[in-house]
């Protein structure tokens, strides 16, 4: 391959290139619209009943409060 060939090869890789990276924006950008109607999709619906109904109501469960290790009482460590 001589000199004077590989820019007739390379000008069409570039624009190519060059116009599958602007339609890829392009769609990209035309998949983002935004809905009129905020909240009345079926999956804004599902995504409601799907939430915690306890979020922040959860009582404490741990019966050793006091306690860190409750194997503490039945065996003392003798290198302490």
């Amino acid at each position: 391959m001589d000199f004077k060939s590989k820019p007739i090869v390379l000008v069409p890789i570039v624009v190519a290139i060059v116009i599958a990276a602007a339609g890829f924006w392009y769609w990209s950008k035309s998949k983002q619209v935004p809905s009129s109607e905020e909240g009345s999709s079926l999956g804004s619906e599902i995504f409601d009943k799907t939430q915690n109904p306890l979020e922040g109501q959860v009582p404490n469960a741990n019966p050793f409060k006091e306690q860190k290790n409750p194997l503490d009482a039945l065996y003392q460590n003798p290198f302490e």
